[in-house]
């Protein structure tokens, strides 16, 4: 990183990124190790069949989610670094409020749909007798300002206050998952941990960036939400794009539970349920970089900077490589006797899916500044064939490998096409830097 610095203002961008990811990793160490505890005091207490009900509802939840609360975040901090970098408060302002209606009107669409389908989806998912579950989650998913909150404590460089809420929610969900467990609670009431922390983290997080925004930007007026199209070209553009892009990658992540529920055992989709949560404990250790460069990514494209643009990107993409390789070599090396060790000699049959997946999660982290690159530099069209095409050969690939090979076989599926994805990403975007460097010179 300290090659990265090669100015005065290089090093002050340098200390704020490696500031900003602190806080983002600490948090995320915290967050991960609280998602696994919670993790095991289910899986302890419920068992691989019952852990398969809560792993069913909460992708149902998402699922929803993902396809009907398109979330403006990329997109607010895109154009909100511009609006900042020339001093033009009131568009920020009505940017943000543009964020927040989008945030609240299609919360509570998700949510209405969620609730809806519930009944008429049961059956296909196994869970007759559980849709009461459906439904109850389906609520959590009309308080949803999480996407806002996140986007201005981010434009504001307040990572520090995002990094608190979210150690302390993991924290505390971590201990009432132990308590429920002690307590032989069954799936209902891991489901209700879930709605409880959703709400409770979109909302304070929402909280937390309204005050900031406040502390930091003088009392001044902002115009109607639906005037911020007006104030910024390419931004509905953008907010379909980046979040189509996101539902292609979502779709791989959150489908796969549940067509798994139609094709193998519920004992094979609480092993995979195992592995994609350990999987994802790793991927949030990653993410904290990308969180803290997309704003840096986003200033350099907009003062047109493609030197520091192009430096910054090939430097963090090296670095942490690098640091993949020196992680997760020794969890492979050892990763039966930690499941055995985390949940309990039952679940030893899921250390090769584990295993697999866990791969998958690294070959994502490897090109884990090459989306906010792309995302900074307009290149959001790009992102989506790039994205389409990977999500055809995923669903092309899964149902055959599932079939023949279980849970295994699922991860394989995603480390196939995590892979090709990391190959044509990165000759995509070092094309996308090379042809703006051409038009700045």
């Amino acid at each position: 990183m300290r090659r990265l610095a090669t100015s005065q203002e290089d090093k002050k961008v340098v200390g704020r990124i490696a500031r900003n990811v602190s806080w983002i990793f600490s948090s995320q160490v915290v967050t991960s190790l609280g998602g696994l505890i919670s993790m095991a005091a289910a899986a302890r207490a419920l068992g691989a069949e019952s852990v398969a009900i809560v792993a069913l509802v909460e992708a149902y939840m998402r699922l929803v989610s993902l396809f009907v609360h398109l979330e403006p975040w990329q997109a607010v901090i895109r154009f909100g670094s511009e609006a900042l970098e020339r001093g033009d408060t009131r568009r920020f302002r009505t940017l943000m409020g543009f964020s927040t209606a989008v945030d609240l009107v299609l919360g509570v669409a998700s949510a209405l749909i969620a609730f809806a389908l519930a009944g008429l989806l049961a059956p296909w998912l196994k869970l007759e007798e559980h849709v009461g579950l459906l439904q109850i989650a389906s609520l959590a998913l009309a308080v949803s300002l999480r996407p806002t909150g996140m986007a201005m404590l981010r434009l504001f460089d307040r990572f520090d206050k995002l990094a608190r809420l979210d150690a302390g929610m993991a924290i505390v969900r971590a201990i009432s998952s132990v308590l429920l467990a002690v307590m032989g609670a069954g799936p209902a009431a891991f489901v209700g941990i879930i709605v409880v922390f959703s709400v409770a983290s979109g909302a304070l997080v929402y909280i937390a960036g309204r005050r900031v925004m406040a502390d930091q930007l003088a009392d001044g007026p902002a115009d109607g939400p639906l005037q911020a199209i007006h104030d910024n070209p390419g931004l509905v553009r953008m907010f379909f794009n980046s979040n189509a892009a996101v539902i292609l990658r979502q779709m791989t992540q959150r489908l796969d539970v549940i067509l798994m529920a139609t094709l193998v055992s519920p004992t094979a989709v609480g092993y995979y349920h195992i592995a994609k949560r350990s999987a994802l404990a790793g991927l949030r250790l990653g993410r904290p970089l990308a969180q803290a460069i997309y704003p840096e990514l986003a200033r350099f494209a907009a003062s047109r900077d493609e030197g520091r643009l192009s430096r910054y990107v090939y430097g963090v993409s090296g670095v942490f490589f690098l640091l993949i390789i020196v992680i997760v070599t020794p969890v492979l090396i050892w990763i039966e006797p930690l499941i055995v060790y985390v949940f309990t000699d039952d679940y030893r049959d899921a250390a090769l899916t584990v295993g697999i997946q866990i791969c998958a999660s690294a070959v994502l982290l490897a090109g884990v500044a090459f989306v906010p690159a792309l995302l900074s530099t307009d290149g959001d069209v790009a992102l989506i064939l790039i994205r389409l095409g990977v999500t055809i050969l995923f669903f092309a690939t899964f149902w055959p490998m599932t079939a023949r090979f279980g849970a295994e076989g699922a991860a394989a599926t995603h480390l196939l096409c995590n892979v090709v994805w990391l190959i044509t990403t990165g000759l995509v975007l070092r094309a996308s830097l090379a042809r703006r460097a051409t038009q700045t010179t």
